[in-house]
């Protein structure tokens, strides 16, 4: 008992000595009695100074991460539709909800096609208008029910979602995720067809793309960066955000330049980024075995290079098993951690709460400090603000960052000190 009451003793001492708390002890007071030798307790005295404003409850950043309903529905044995199956895709929302991002549904088609959905309710039931009109959520997805099955019913429920959504005030945080990193021209007049459908009906709506390359068939050279940067004449106007792989520039943030020259923000044509198998180590992604801040990094890399989204493709697409407590495994063929972010409580214990990695909670954290360096931005400037990441030592650029998290506690506290309220 003795030997843990001193481990802990250790490790309270470590935490009162860390940057952050020590960057606010100039307007407070911070002791710990007892040596853990002879107490049976450790009694812990803190005086914390809280700066006065708070981080947005509307994440700057949209971050949309997928989960499988058809993970779900195998691994927990739930009949699609059912009061079950509503249940338990609420509870893994709500619970993703919690880190910062706007979670989607997703069900795989052939070749890529997906369907994305943010509520699993339909647009006339109460529960989508509490889902949509959160605050926590930044943006959300609209299933494009024909994506799957062509017919005319799907098509009905496609006119029938649009048009109620289209009048909401919440519409500006809509969008649409049909087709994942369409490879050739066939995908690519699909993609024109499903959005020239929705647009037909809801003229604004966006339509979201990823892609890692050009189509392969073009009258361009195939497989070559120019073909990449080209994808929006392809794909305008039945696209407005370009979300594209970091795979793609490797350590080169010099080619953002590139992408972004090609889109039109003047008919609010953007520019979202993602990481998926790629990019590998040394460069920032969420694998296992990569470093904490590597994992950090990803965020720090998306505010240095400018996009104004995120994409990650799932969150609990580990190997189908139909037991809730069976084995988690990764996907074959896929680095070891993609596409897995959080596990199946029943896996630990008699809990049915999902178990988020470590590699999430990192995740958070990185958007917290996307917000911050928001913060400090909006008040003295984006150069600034570059200059502070740089000066405290976090992030060069996508091979050189920190390895220890303390110069992130450092730029923080600078941010509370630059940003609270006289």
């Amino acid at each position: 008992m003795l030997e843990g009451l001193r481990a802990i003793t250790t490790g309270l001492r470590r935490l009162l000595q860390a940057p952050l708390l020590s960057a606010s002890s100039e307007n407070g007071s911070m002791d710990m009695d007892g040596d853990g030798q002879e107490a049976s307790t450790i009694r812990v005295k803190l005086s914390v100074t809280v700066w006065d404003f708070v981080l947005p409850v509307t994440p700057s950043l949209p971050a949309v991460f997928g989960i499988s309903e058809t993970v779900i529905e195998d691994r927990f044995g739930l009949e699609h539709g059912s009061e079950d199956w509503y249940g338990s895709l609420d509870m893994h929302y709500q619970w993703l909800l919690q880190y910062r991002i706007s979670p989607y549904f997703c069900r795989w088609g052939d070749n890529m096609r997906v369907l994305t959905y943010t509520c699993p309710w339909p647009a006339d039931h109460p529960k989508s208008e509490e889902y949509y009109s959160d605050p926590r959520l930044a943006v959300y997805a609209i299933p494009y029910a024909p994506v799957l099955s062509s017919t005319d019913a799907a098509k009905d429920v496609l006119r029938k979602e649009l048009e109620i959504l289209k009048r909401k005030p919440h519409w500006k945080k809509s969008y649409f995720y049909l087709w994942d990193e369409p490879l050739n021209l066939e995908q690519y007049d699909i993609i024109r067809r499903m959005s020239g459908e929705i647009r037909a009906i809801a003229p604004d709506a966006r339509v979201l793309t990823t892609y890692y390359c050009g189509p392969s068939d073009a009258p361009i050279a195939p497989g070559t960066f120019e073909a990449f940067v080209k994808v929006p004449s392809f794909l305008r106007p039945h696209t407005q955000i370009y979300c594209t792989s970091e795979w793609v520039l490797g350590n080169r943030e010099d080619l953002v330049k590139d992408i972004t020259a090609e889109l039109h923000p003047e008919n609010r044509e953007e520019w979202w980024t993602y990481v998926c198998m790629g990019p590998s180590d040394p460069l920032p992604n969420w694998h296992l075995g990569l470093r904490g801040t590597q994992h950090r990094a990803v965020m720090w890399r998306v505010w240095k290079e400018g996009g104004t989204g995120f994409l990650y493709w799932g969150a609990n697409c580990y190997e189908k098993a139909v037991v809730s407590s069976a084995e988690i495994k990764f996907r074959r063929g896929l680095p070891p951690g993609d596409g897995v972010l959080f596990y199946p409580g029943e896996v630990f214990s008699t809990s049915n709460q999902p178990v988020a990695s470590a590699r999430l909670e990192r995740i958070l954290s990185g958007l917290q400090d996307f917000e911050y360096l928001q913060m400090y931005s909006s008040r003295y400037g984006r150069a600034e603000a570059l200059a502070l990441l740089e000066k405290s030592g976090i992030y060069y650029g996508p091979e050189r960052y920190t390895h220890d998290h303390g110069p992130v506690d450092v730029m923080r506290a600078e941010v509370f000190r630059a940003c609270r309220s006289s």
